[in-house]
């Protein structure tokens, strides 16, 4: 057993975020356990065969005029932003039974920003900056055991589930506080009421599902439309550009799926319909 002065768990943005704040203090006694295979959380991309492009999976857009702390950070590590495409007119669909109507488009306010080579890139930045050896992923973390002064850590590789501990000064909870009550067991226990709460904090967008298509070009672009639909009809009830820049050989649409949760997990011919109903 080792002891660290302090234990991230989670190597989503927060987790490694939080252990890059900590170096910047010149604090490096610290440990990050991640328990999925890489790091990023729900910040996930994938680039295509015969692509030198990334597409976002997950969270795409920031917001510099009400996110200055984070555009800061970005380019602090020297990362390269564009903003989303909204150039031409947009899709309406009312129904089913009918075809889209085109409309106008609108220049969204305040305006929404990636990052080229996708919101990944960031992830990346940030682990390669980070000098600490004690970062790992395939780590579960099963148990918070505080003894006196300290807190054990138990976990297990996710592979092997050979278990594992540690001793730690200080505990950072860099997951959702819903997937903090399903996987971690705490000794003592938390307060009801603390957990109680946990449990009913939202992840925010974790409903939702999203949905890429990847095109050899934008053809909507040379058709005078920005790629941005509304639909009433469904399942697929927003869509918008994913395309990365000119620079990119190939283009790319994302949509989110307007479907809850529970009847996508229950009802497996939702998402195929969805698919399909995704090509223009």
């Amino acid at each position: 057993m080792t002891h660290k002065k302090v234990a991230i768990l989670g190597g989503g943005l927060s987790g490694l975020y939080a252990a890059y704040l900590l170096e910047q203090q010149g604090i490096t006694d610290y440990l990050l356990l991640e328990a999925r295979d890489t790091f990023g959380g729900r910040i996930q991309s994938f680039t295509p065969e015969n692509s030198n492009t990334s597409f976002d999976l997950g969270p795409a857009w920031f917001w510099p005029d009400i996110q200055p702390q984070f555009a800061q950070l970005i380019m602090e590590l020297g990362l390269e932003s564009f903003s989303q495409y909204d150039t031409g007119n947009m899709l309406i669909e009312r129904s089913r039974s009918e075809p889209p109507n085109e409309v106008a488009g609108f220049v969204s306010s305040p305006v929404s920003m990636r990052l080229k080579q996708g919101m990944e890139s960031l992830i990346k930045v940030l682990r390669k900056r980070l000098k600490s050896p004690h970062i790992y992923v395939s780590k579960q973390v099963t148990m918070l055991e505080q003894q006196q002064d300290h807190v054990v850590i138990h976990y297990h590789d996710s592979h092997d589930k050979q278990p594992q501990s540690v001793t730690v000064d200080h505990v950072l909870l860099a997951i959702p506080p819903r997937l903090v009550i399903d996987s971690i067991r705490f000794t003592p226990a938390l307060p009801s009421e603390l957990t109680k709460h946990w449990q009913n904090t939202a992840t925010w967008m974790a409903p939702h599902a999203k949905y890429i298509a990847v095109y050899e070009h934008p053809f909507w672009r040379e058709q005078g439309l920005s790629g941005s639909v509304r639909s009433l009809a469904g399942p697929m009830v927003e869509i918008h550009d994913a395309s990365q820049g000119n620079e990119s050989n190939h283009a790319a649409l994302f949509g989110f799926i307007g479907i809850p949760a529970t009847q996508r997990i229950t009802n497996e011919s939702i998402l195929p319909t969805a698919i399909s109903a995704f090509i223009w």
